[in-house]
């Protein structure tokens, strides 16, 4: 085998120089009226939000996002707290000229209790503090543990802590005087002030998944009821995951005769989260925006890719993920088993998750039904697709054994091998609870129990690989067993069961202009 040079030296290999281009920031705004409701307001307001996106340019989808305000409308003088994600989207659909390229139903929930649970680093928490709904900053207390507080100083601030209080701290001995040699009083003065830093509510190292709640732990905690103030307003600034809208590629909008159009389908009021008091919410939408990065490049590039489409067929294709959703009801029963038909008709099935929600707080004004989920006592499931079930043994989960669900839905986002992947809001406390009959109230533990199974058979760097279930209209059914584990049927309520069907999309940019998608 021939001996080589490592790339360190290889000084030979540079980087390609790029082609003249500029880039720029555009705000597209939607068409119509200018101030939006939630389904069914009693404002005559519209739920439908149309925004029209096009330019001879090439759009940056990743780093575009949607901007919007809430405005707190209610007449009671009642605050508003918000759930996690975009909990009021009922639906994203895009379309181009008439034609449907994307279309995910019940977005929020997907959002809310799969995506953002099961992917989120702290990273991503801190991030959605400043800019998305349901979340604080992760730390936003280090350095103030409260009662004996090792360096007790403001919110958001750190200092050392005082020889007092590692000699004797107020909350419990930190740092043993009676240990032999120094050694050991620093050695347990370390311990000991990491785990009341670990354990500690509010004021911990890592706190509550909002540091408005006491709970332990990153994760463990909803948002309060007093994010939005009576009569008062908060701007949001947010990305939306779907397959078109995160493409690693640009979008060649100057090769779109008709460019995009997102329509955004609001909720029913309830659905963005709870007040602080058991009443209706009353909030409107307005000035939503569509903030797009867009590159511009040379004529001749243009001239160059238009020769490369006739030669490739006619065709620019660009690859994404998207979503398909289905629902159905699960009666309520002590211990019984259930099968739901997915009627998902698709090329290339990569994975499939499903959520339980409890019917009567879906919408209930002072519980967050949208963002999270609860186990209701599901002990087994699997998925049968035509007549091969997957996986040949059911998933067994329950309080006691949350890891093997827990590492089935993480396979359908990174490698289990990693060390280094999200889902930091799943957790001991919120996964699978042991008391999980009601979904949270404000400030309230949060419960988090999404279900999923991963069905590619190679990396996800190759297309295609999933289950076709399209060419032979392979029917599939979700079998789930669930039991009654405490006994009396008080995890095992009548639920919404949302199904969520991740799929291989790939859009044709035709040289008409037209676009068109296979799924």
């Amino acid at each position: 085998m021939e001996r080589v040079a490592p790339r360190q030296v290889a000084y030979e290999n540079q980087l390609p120089l790029a082609i003249e281009s500029k880039s720029q920031r555009r705000k597209f705004f939607p068409e119509g009226s200018a101030v939006y409701g939630p389904n069914g307001n009693n404002a005559g307001l519209s739920n439908i939000i149309r925004i029209p996106i096009n330019a001879d340019s090439l759009l940056d989808c990743q780093h575009s996002y949607l901007q919007f305000t809430i405005n707190n409308t209610d007449g009671g003088g009642r605050t508003m707290g918000l759930d996690i994600g975009l909990p009021h989207i009922k639906r994203v659909r895009i379309e181009s000229a008439g034609t449907t390229l994307e279309d995910i139903d019940n977005y929020g929930k997907l959002f809310g209790s799969v995506l953002f649970p099961a992917q989120a680093t702290a990273g991503a928490v801190n991030e959605y503090s400043a800019a998305g709904m349901g979340v604080a900053q992760v730390g936003a207390n280090i350095g103030n543990l409260g009662s004996g507080a090792v360096g007790n100083n403001a919110a958001g601030t750190f200092q050392l802590m005082a020889d007092a209080d590692i000699v004797n701290d107020a909350a419990g001995a930190i740092g043993d005087t009676s240990a032999g040699n120094e050694s050991a009083n620093i050695t347990q003065a370390i311990k000991v002030a990491i785990n009341t830093a670990m354990t500690r509510g509010a004021g911990g190292l890592i706190p509550a998944f909002n540091t408005r709640t006491a709970d332990a732990g990153i994760g463990s905690g909803h948002d309060g009821p007093a994010t939005i103030g009576n009569g008062a307003s908060k701007t949001f600034s947010v990305c939306l995951h779907t397959g078109l809208l995160n493409l690693e590629k640009y979008l060649p909008l100057v090769m779109m005769n008709a460019g995009l159009v997102l329509e955004l389908e609001l909720d029913v009021a309830n659905s963005i989260g709870v007040n602080s008091a058991n009443e209706n919410l009353s909030w409107t939408m307005s000035n939503v925006v569509y903030i797009a990065h867009l590159i511009d490049l040379q004529r001749d590039f243009y001239d160059r890719l238009r020769m490369v489409m006739e030669g490739s067929g006619g065709v620019l294709q660009l690859t994404g993920t998207t979503f398909r959703s289905f629902q159905s009801n699960f009666a309520a029963s002590a211990a019984d088993t259930y099968n739901m038909n997915i009627p998902a008709r698709m090329k290339s099935i990569k994975s499939i998750f499903f959520t339980n929600t409890y019917q009567p707080q879906r919408y209930a004004t002072q519980r967050f039904g949208i963002g999270g989920a609860v186990p209701n006592g599901v002990s087994e499931y699997q998925f049968r697709v035509g007549a091969v079930v997957y996986p040949a043994q059911p998933v067994k989960v329950s309080a006691t054994n949350k890891g093997e669900a827990y590492q089935e839905l993480r396979k359908a986002f990174g490698s289990l091998g990693s060390l280094s992947h999200g889902g930091v809001l799943l957790n001991q406390t919120t996964y699978y609870p042991a008391v999980n009959t009601q979904h949270s109230q404000a400030s309230g533990s949060l419960c988090a129990t999404p279900f999923g199974l991963d069905f590619e058979s190679f990396p996800k760097t190759t297309l295609e690989n999933g289950i076709n279930s399209a060419d032979r209209s392979l029917p599939i059914n979700l079998e789930i067993r669930r039991a009654d584990t405490t006994g009396g049927g008080a995890e095992t309520l009548a639920v919404d069961i949302d199904v969520f069907v991740m799929c291989d999309a790939v859009w044709y940019v035709n040289l008409d202009g037209s676009v068109s998608v296979s799924i």
